[in-house]
């Protein structure tokens, strides 16, 4: 057996992550002004208000998919639908990226 080698464990007290809407702006041909501005709006919440604003988000998109005069519309016309694209982005870069 090999006697336990002594190691300083860090202890991560900062976190932060890049504001995405300034870095597509700056290198994305996806400029699209909607999504900059949807993630303008969600980049600065965390994990968990993340989840939130999904649920929120998805109660929304629901409600506007189940109006009857909706039907059949693309839901690219839903008004949440830049929303669910960057909140979903910005879920899946804070669980598995950062």
């Amino acid at each position: 057996m090999r006697p336990k080698s002594a190691c300083k464990v860090s202890t991560i007290h900062h976190v932060s992550w890049d504001p995405l809407s300034e870095k597509l702006v700056e290198n994305s041909p996806l400029r699209t002004p909607e999504l900059v501005t949807a993630f303008s709006r969600y980049e600065h919440l965390t994990i968990t208000e993340l989840d939130g604003a999904w649920d929120e988000i998805n109660v929304a998109f629901r409600a506007w998919v189940d109006e009857p005069d909706n039907r059949g519309r693309p839901i690219q016309e839903a008004p949440q639908y830049w929303d669910r694209i960057a909140i979903d982005s910005l879920r899946e870069r804070r669980t598995w990226w950062e």
